[in-house]
């Protein structure tokens, strides 16, 4: 969880927490317990959706890992390829097989 949001969530549950426990107080201020309410419900929503927002995050740390290792698998590869032509080859052979680079 986002440290910004935690502390949103907090602030919002001690304030909630406060004006329940002075109601009277506070319905004299023109805060209602539907306000409250709507307050306490809105950090939940915000608890539950950066609770999210994290799982997809290390979702795609994971896929970007994975992505990672398939470039490199894929670059082994097409290296071991190039030097086998490269070392059977004259350069200028080297296109026919889809060799680019030179040396």
């Amino acid at each position: 969880m986002s440290v910004t949001n935690l502390n949103e969530i907090d602030k919002a549950d001690v304030l909630v927490a406060g004006l329940r426990k002075h109601l009277k107080e506070a319905q004299a201020l023109g805060i209602t317990t539907d306000a409250l309410n709507r307050l306490e419900e809105a950090a939940k929503a915000l608890r539950h959706k950066d609770a999210e927002v994290d799982e997809l995050r290390r979702q795609a740390t994971l896929k970007a890992h994975e992505n990672m290792e398939l470039i490199a698998d894929l670059k082994a590869q097409m290296l071991s390829m190039r030097k086998a032509v490269k070392a059977r080859y004259p350069q200028y052979e080297w296109i026919k097989y889809g060799v680019q680079d030179k040396r």
